[in-house]
C-alpha cells in the first residue's frame, strides 16, 4: 500500500471499458496511493452512471456535463435534468463541456452553444467548470467574453502552448495533464507545466485513455496515475512525495473539502 496521497482529477470509470472488473480497479487505485477519483460524465446518462459509483464506490466523486463530441445529445431538457444531478452529495463540478474542432463529431456552432449553456450553469450553480478543448482555444476565449465565470476552472488535459497558458493563467484557470507528460515527443507539455504556477497544476488519467508510455495503447486506469507524478516531479524538481501533497492541496483548493483525503 502507497503512502502517497493522489487524486486523480478527470478519468471515465463508467466506461463500458471497466464494466468488468470496476472494483478491482478501484482497489488497485488505492494501493498505488490514487485516494479520489472524478469520474467527468459525457452526456446525461453517463453522468447519471459517475454519480452512482460516487455513491457505490468510497474515494469516487463526480462531474456531470456534455463532452463536445457529444453536443449534439443536448435538448430542452439536459439543463434540468443535470441540474437535478448537481444535488447529489457526490458531485463537485460541471464536466466535462468544452469544445472540439479535431474531429467535428457535433457540429462546431452546436458545440459551442452548448458549451456556452453549460458554463453559465457551472457559473449559476457556484461550481468548478472542467473544460475539453482541444484545437479550438480562440473558439473558447471568444466563447466565454461577456458570461458569467464559474468559481474555478479546470482546462483538462492541456495541450495549449505557452502563448495560450500565459494568457489562462491571467484568467485564474487550473490545469490538467496525465499520460502525455511520459510521451517520448511531449517536450511542449513538459515545458507548459514547468512554467505554470506551482498552484494551479493537477494530475489526471482521463482513463481509460491517454495511458502513459509504459502501457502506451493499452486501457488507462487511476493506478497508472503515478508515471504522471514521477515525471511531474521531475519538470517542476521535486520529490515525488512533495510533488504529490502540493497536488493533493491543489485538488482541495479546485473542487472544494470533497476532493481531500
Amino acid at each position: 500500500m502507497s503512502d502517497l496521497r493522489l487524486i486523480d482529477v478527470h478519468a471515465h470509470l463508467q466506461d463500458e471499458k471497466f464494466a468488468d472488473d470496476l472494483p478491482d480497479v478501484v482497489k488497485r487505485a488505492k494501493s498505488a496511493g490514487v485516494t479520489r477519483i472524478v469520474n467527468a460524465g459525457t452526456t446525461v446518462a453517463d453522468s447519471r452512471r459517475a454519480v452512482e459509483i460516487a455513491a457505490k464506490y468510497p474515494g469516487c466523486l463526480a462531474l456531470i456535463g456534455i463532452h463536445p463530441h457529444e453536443a449534439s445529445s443536448f435538448n430542452e431538457n439536459s439543463v434540468a435534468e443535470l441540474k437535478s444531478l448537481a444535488s447529489e452529495p457526490g458531485v463537485i463540478g460541471i464536466g466535462e463541456i468544452g469544445i472540439d474542432f479535431h474531429y467535428d463529431f457535433s457540429p462546431r456552432d452546436v458545440q459551442i452553444k452548448v458549451f456556452k449553456e453549460l458554463w453559465q450553469l457551472a457559473a449559476e450553480l457556484q461550481m468548478t467548470a472542467v473544460v475539453h478543448v482541444r484545437e479550438a482555444y480562440d473558439a473558447f476565449f471568444e466563447a466565454i467574453v461577456g458570461l458569467p465565470a464559474p468559481t474555478k476552472v479546470l482546462l483538462h488535459c492541456f495541450s495549449g502552448d505557452l502563448d495560450i497558458a500565459r494568457r489562462a493563467v491571467d484568467m485564474n484557470f487550473h490545469f490538467s495533464i496525465g499520460g502525455a507528460l511520459t510521451f517520448p515527443k511531449s517536450d511542449l507539455t513538459r515545458e507548459v507545466f514547468g512554467f505554470l504556477p506551482t498552484n494551479r497544476i493537477h494530475l489526471e488519467t482521463d482513463c481509460p485513455y491517454l495511458a502513459p508510455q509504459f502501457k502506451r495503447g493499452k486501457r488507462n486506469e487511476p493506478a497508472y496515475l503515478t508515471a504522471a507524478l514521477e515525471q511531474m516531479a521531475k519538470v517542476r524538481r521535486l520529490s515525488t512525495s512533495a510533488m504529490a501533497e502540493i497536488l493533493n492541496q491543489n485538488a482541495i483548493e479546485l473542487f472544494g473539502t470533497k476532493a481531500g483525503n
